[in-house]
């Protein structure tokens, strides 16, 4: 007579299965949050791009009313803007507005938020 053995069905993963998959796992959220870091990063600069462009169109305004003194906090004492914006791509860094002629130009330290770099900007007539 032959005897004939049964096979034991495995249950669960063994160890090695679980390691693999974890570290697969890892390398997949490390990327995630590589590229999250990176659009939030260009999110607070473009934040700074709207604002900036805000803040020159209220010292635009400024300076057609006569006024000369065309900074953030002199902006919101005579009322074009509500508040003096705070940076959200720069830490501690603040806004700074200088009139040349027609044009003005917003800067946060030595970069240039208005008019945003590569675009130009076109004058109603």
């Amino acid at each position: 007579m032959i005897k004939v053995k049964k096979l034991k069905k495995r249950k669960g993963f063994t160890l090695i299965e679980m390691v693999i998959v974890i570290t697969i796992i890892g390398i997949l959220s490390s990327i995630a949050v590589t590229k999250y870091s990176k659009i939030q990063e260009n999110a607070k600069k473009n934040a700074d791009y709207a604002t900036a462009a805000n803040l020159a169109t209220a010292a635009m305004i400024s300076l057609s009313d006569g006024n000369t003194d065309i900074q953030p906090s002199n902006l919101q004492t005579n009322g074009y803007i509500q508040f003096v914006p705070t940076t959200k791509s720069v830490k501690n860094g603040t806004f700074s507005i200088a009139a040349d002629g027609d044009s003005v130009t917003v800067k946060i330290g030595d970069d240039t938020f208005y008019p945003k770099p590569g675009e130009s900007i076109q004058k109603s007539e």
